[in-house]
């Protein structure tokens, strides 16, 4: 073999020799990356089975009239919207607009709770859950999220027991502006909001002439409840 063919076959093989390295290593990289994707695969449907289970765990769900939960076929869905009329005014679902967020208006209860009673149990902020918002901050609003255990806020607890809430300070003034429209049984006293307006205060409409004041929330006063719709 003479010396030139000897440097090219020489060449040749070191080419060879670099250019397999070279694919190997792509080899051992596309492998590695195929390998970490069927892992992330593997975790990904792991996860997605995780959530759809969890659509059958009714404490992961708001407790309000608007939703239906179907455990058997592992559903959660807006139910139909009805309205129980020996509850709630019915027929006057389009008065007053909604002022919370939880419909576009409200249904009034057909009839004042019985008894007064306190916002709260103690002349302290509202904090959350409970409240929007930590601390005595006027214009805060008691959640509507009827999952909450409102016990220090026996107004709110009393409109909880019966599938409500307490009205904001708004709608408080449209229901008092509209009592025709709601029976018209509502007395003279003040009515409690919702609506807090410092640590110690919180806000109430006086049905005698539609003041709206606040006043110490361990005072007791009327509770008329309401409903998102």
């Amino acid at each position: 073999m003479n010396k030139a063919k000897k440097d090219t076959d020489v060449g040749f093989l070191r080419k060879f020799f670099i250019t397999s390295k070279k694919t190997k290593i792509a080899i051992v990289g596309i492998l590695l990356l195929t390998l970490v994707i069927f892992i992330w695969g593997k975790s990904f449907v792991a996860l997605a089975g995780e959530l759809i289970d969890s659509f059958t765990d009714t404490s992961r769900v708001s407790d309000t009239w608007q939703v239906d939960v179907d455990t058997g076929a592992g559903e959660v869905k807006l139910s139909v919207r009805t309205c129980d009329s020996a509850v709630w005014i019915c027929a006057s679902d389009d008065v007053c607009e909604n002022d919370f967020g939880d419909g576009a208006y409200i249904v009034v209860a057909s009839t004042t709770i019985s008894g007064t009673k306190q916002w709260k149990n103690a002349n302290t902020a509202c904090d959350l859950p409970e409240c929007l918002q930590d601390g005595g901050q006027d214009g805060d609003n008691l959640d509507a999220d009827n999952t909450i255990n409102y016990t220090d806020y026996p107004a709110r607890q009393a409109c909880k027991n019966i599938g409500g809430r307490l009205p904001t300070v708004s709608e408080l003034q449209c229901i008092y502006a509209n009592q025709a429209s709601f029976n018209g049984n509502f007395g003279t006293g003040a009515h409690w909001s919702s609506t807090e307006a410092s640590d110690t205060y919180a806000r109430l409409v006086v049905f005698t002439d539609g003041y709206t004041d606040y006043y110490g929330k361990t005072t007791s006063y009327s509770v008329r409840c309401v409903r998102g719709w």
